[in-house]
């Protein structure tokens, strides 16, 4: 991570035992308080900060702008903030900066420490950190819990270094950074509260983060969410049937996938089955953005027997489709694609994953589009490929790809179009299935169930009470431990945890039956084995 090569000479206030500065980064510069136009005043509920004016460079320049920041106890060890700013320039993110700490280290998402790098390190959320709460564990004294109270979900990144300059020189420091949402960048900013406390206890102070999404941002348990069909909620088994690979090698036509489907629904009931169907449309992410069946792997007759015959088994068929990744070279991609680049907050273009798709060990995708799902025209010509399809042959559930990747969008905010995805195509299917690949907190409240193992993503067991998790196609096969139309290639197979938060899953190539049908009948048994 980057530090500047001098003293900013931030001025720090001490609020009970927190040593806090605070900057206001604009679009053009960064500003801290100027300590000559600054008053703290002290009251019975906490501190009221007062600054008038900015500082910059290091304090050689001065600028207009206010900060107000009030800082109120919130039990014993614990500090609520809340901080209002002006600018010159439109504002994009302010920091609360933690001061003269002890060497650090950091919880991950399954609460076990790692030393904090001699570099510093920045943990973004809604990237790595699935959740806005950071703790941090000094050496000699009790764990300390950050936290942020934002019904928007807006970007929030947690740096940890050690400082090289000033009156804090080799002591540590962590940023508790918001950055407003693109949208609306103005002169003027609200910063929703931050909660501080010393000693945290983790997991009751993570739940109190969980309990203010359930009683404000409509994150519900399991038990009594309503976007999830009855019947998936009977689900017991997931088959991941893997199509056709981005360079057309073909895993599984229709009909093969067909008789991989007939085999699970004579050891288990079909109504427990859940066939998800990745590269069902030709050739992976090549396809995506014009969504139908692929004439090499059965074409549509082939397509609609196998949706046919699933569901007279009872099974469930859930095809792939990419909320956000599309061709930019198919024929259609004018008709949507140019006004729904998905952007940085400073309108870089976003580029997303590049894959080695081609073999030339370049990783250049330049083919490759990230769209915004919240960008009109590509939400409605995706959702209406999606439902022309749901209409045409019948499929109970659909998958939306990357639909965890995000961006600070200025344009069009990527969660509100996911919501808004979601509820255009269960308005008139509301028995329609519709699932995602990863999860964060923002995402809980949107979709039931998400494809993700613990090999590809932390998954800390508190996720099991909003929502249910099938095996992610990194994950492979039985046989022969191929990850099908996945771009690794190759992973070691395992069996996901036997843990109601997991639906029992089973990866599908070409020879998987053959080669591990002892194993996928052990799987099986234990799917139909479970209330």
């Amino acid at each position: 991570m980057h530090i500047y090569s001098f003293d900013f000479r931030d001025p720090a206030f001490i609020l009970d035992r927190w040593n806090l500065s605070f900057q206001i980064i604009t679009l053009e510069n960064v500003y801290g308080l100027d300590p000559a136009h600054t008053t703290v005043e002290e009251n019975a509920g906490g501190w009221d900060l007062h600054c008038t004016a900015l500082r910059w460079a290091g304090q050689q320049r001065t600028a207009p702008g206010t900060c107000e920041v009030r800082a109120r106890r919130d039990g014993e060890g614990r500090l609520r903030l809340s901080v209002r700013a002006t600018a010159p320039h439109k504002i994009r993110v302010v920091k609360v900066i933690l001061r003269d700490l002890p060497p650090l280290a950091m919880l991950d998402m399954l609460d076990e420490a790692h030393d904090i790098p001699a570099e510093g390190v920045v943990e973004l959320y809604p990237n790595r950190l699935r959740l806005p709460v950071c703790f941090l564990r000094p050496p000699d004294a009790a764990t300390i819990g950050l936290r942020s109270e934002d019904l928007s979900f807006r970007s929030k990144r947690f740096a940890i270094y050690q400082e090289r300059f000033g009156p804090f020189a080799d002591r540590y420091a962590v940023e508790c950074i918001h950055e407003e949402d693109a949208r609306w960048f103005d002169r003027q900013i609200e910063v929703p509260d931050w909660v501080l406390a010393q000693p945290a206890a983790v997991e009751a102070f993570r739940d109190e983060q969980l309990a203010f999404y359930e009683h404000n941002a409509g994150l519900a348990r399991w038990e009594a969410r309503r976007d999830t069909p009855d019947w998936a909620r009977d689900i017991r088994l997931c088959l991941i049937l893997h199509g056709m690979h981005w360079s057309g090698y073909t895993f599984n036509t229709y009909s093969r996938m067909l008789e991989t489907i007939r085999y699970a629904a004579a050891r288990i009931d079909g109504r427990r089955i859940l066939a998800y169907l990745p590269g069902w449309e030709g050739r992976y992410y090549w396809q995506y953005g014009d969504y139908r069946p692929e004439p090499m792997l059965g074409g549509e007759e082939g397509f609609r027997q196998l949706c046919d015959e699933a569901r007279a088994l009872g099974v469930h068929v859930m095809p792939m489709f990419g909320v956000n990744c599309v061709n930019a070279w198919a024929p259609n991609f004018h008709e949507f694609g140019p006004s729904s680049y998905m952007k940085s907050a400073t309108r870089n273009i976003f580029l997303g994953n590049q894959p080695d798709w081609d073999m030339a060990r370049a990783g250049d995708t330049g083919w490759q589009a990230w769209l915004n799902p919240g960008a009109p025209a590509w939400q409605t010509e995706l959702t209406r490929q999606i439902l022309t399809l749901v209409d045409r042959f019948g499929f109970d559930g659909v998958f939306l790809d990357t639909a965890e990747v995000r961006t600070n969008d200025p344009d069009f905010n990527v969660r509100e179009g996911l919501q808004q995805i979601m509820g255009r195509l269960r308005q008139d299917h509301p028995d329609l299935l519709v699932t995602a690949e990863d999860w964060w907190d923002g995402l809980l409240s949107i979709f039931p169930i998400f494809q993700q193992t613990s090999k590809w993503r932390q998954v800390p067991p508190w996720v099991g009470r909003y929502a249910r998790l099938i095996g992610h196609i990194c994950d492979g096969d039985p046989g022969r431990n191929s990850t099908g139309v996945f771009e690794s290639g190759y992973s070691p197979y395992y069996r996901l945890p036997d843990t109601e938060t997991y639906i029992a899953s089973l990866a599908f190539v070409e020879d998987t039956l053959e080669k591990a049908q002892s194993e996928i009948d052990a799987v099986i048994a234990l799917a139909a084995a479970r209330s």
